[in-house]
């Protein structure tokens, strides 16, 4: 089962529910699931909702210690600022399509340092880029 073998609702149902394959959730289904829960709320609360969907899936596979807040929201950051750079895209693939850099699992490098990014304070809280900063969303206006 692919990402895109399911309609966006019944991948997040699948993934809230935590019946979605964890072998088949890499970094395209992290991304969708960014880009449904960002189109969905406004940042922060988009960003809460990811926090929350991704731990209850890694717990419910075991692997509830390999949540990472610095990568979950500087991921999220890149999405946002693509959403705000194309707000009219209805489509994963189509928002895929126009962002294909989002398809770099290793886009975080330009960003941090790999000691920073590999460092328990990275992953227990929010670290910022010691590279490059993020790209720049727009503020909220919901």
């Amino acid at each position: 089962m692919s990402t895109g073998a399911l309609s966006d609702a019944e991948f997040l149902a699948a993934v809230e529910a935590t019946t979605y394959p964890g072998e088949k959730f890499g970094h395209r289904g992290h991304l969708r699931l960014g880009w449904l829960c960002l189109r969905e709320h406004a940042f922060e609360a988009g960003l809460e909702r990811i926090r929350t969907l991704v731990r209850n899936y890694a717990t419910a596979l075991g692997a509830a210690g390999k949540f990472h807040e610095t990568m979950t929201r500087a991921w999220a950051e890149h999405m946002q600022a693509a959403l705000d750079e194309t707000p009219g895209i209805s489509s994963f693939d189509a928002f895929l399509a126009a962002h294909p850099e989002l398809l770099d699992s290793r886009i975080l490098a330009c960003h941090y340092r790999k000691e920073t990014l590999e460092s328990p304070a990275a992953k227990a809280g929010w670290v910022p880029p010691d590279l490059e900063p993020l790209p720049r969303r727009r503020p909220a206006s919901r």
